[in-house]
C-alpha cells in the first residue's frame, strides 16, 4: 500500500464557500486512482449528506502525506 494525499473540492450546492470548500484526506492505497475512491468515500461519509461520493471532485493527488500548512485566516 501507497501513502496518498488528497485535496477534493465539495459540490457547490453543499459547500460553505462557493469553490473554495476542500476537504484534505490522507489515505492508503494500492494506486492513485484507488486513492482518490478512497478519499471521495470518506469524505462523503463524513458529510452524511447521501451524496454520491463521486459529486466531490479531486483537485491534486500527491504521493505521500502532506498536511496543510495554510495559516488559518486563509482558510
Amino acid at each position: 500500500m501507497k501513502k496518498f494525499t488528497v485535496l477534493l473540492l465539495r459540490p457547490d450546492y453543499v459547500a460553505d464557500g462557493f469553490g473554495t470548500d476542500t476537504y484534505l484526506a490522507q489515505v492508503e492505497s494500492d494506486c492513485v486512482d484507488a486513492a482518490v475512491l478512497v478519499a471521495q468515500a470518506e469524505v462523503a461519509k463524513l458529510d452524511d449528506l447521501d451524496l454520491k461520493s463521486t459529486d466531490y471532485h479531486p483537485l491534486i493527488t500527491l504521493e505521500g502525506w502532506h498536511d496543510d500548512i495554510t495559516p488559518e485566516v486563509y482558510r
